[in-house]
């Protein structure tokens, strides 16, 4: 009931830069990469299907598609090497012995692996962060990621698109 006396608009009559901000795409593109990389570097759940919604919808299905994928990559790869700069070496040296079947597995597979979990949708932080403690190489991980995100966000974009 409160939707009948409040009104929304006086959000953009008072604050032109939200009206400039809308109408540019170039600068809504780069508000939607900045903010797609910093949530998922900061490993917070379940953001990537609702900003790819948003960014289909206000940029467009193939562009908000190449903004989100772009940021989530940006920010996954912050997170990864952050995780195994700050947490490899103490988690080698605590936990060495124990994780040599682990790293010889995901040497081995670990592309498929880490593929397959972000196709069914792992928490995003678990998966990540326990990429960077294993031996998966960098490189591999940042393409089994563009490959995992792939189809949630083009199916989002593509729906936000839509409406």
């Amino acid at each position: 009931m409160l939707y009948r006396y409040v009104d929304a608009g006086w959000i953009f009559d008072h604050l032109p830069f939200l009206t400039s901000l809308v109408a540019s795409e170039i600068l809504l593109g780069v508000v939607f990469l900045a903010l797609t990389a910093g949530l998922i570097a900061f490993g917070v759940p379940g953001v990537l299907v609702p900003i790819s919604f948003t960014s289909g919808a206000l940029l467009g299905g193939w562009t908000g598609m190449a903004v989100v994928v772009a940021g989530a990559m940006l920010g996954s790869q912050a997170l990864f090497l952050v995780t195994r700069v700050w947490l490899g070496a103490w988690t080698r040296k605590r936990w060495g012995h124990r994780m040599q079947r682990f790293d010889e597995a995901i040497a081995k597979r670990g592309f498929v692996y880490l593929l397959g979990l972000r196709l069914i949708g792992a928490p995003h932080l678990l998966v990540t962060a326990s990429s960077a403690l294993s031996a998966i190489r960098t490189r591999s991980f940042a393409f089994a990621t563009l490959l995992g995100f792939l189809p949630a966000v083009a199916l989002a974009a593509s729906a936000g698109a839509a409406i």
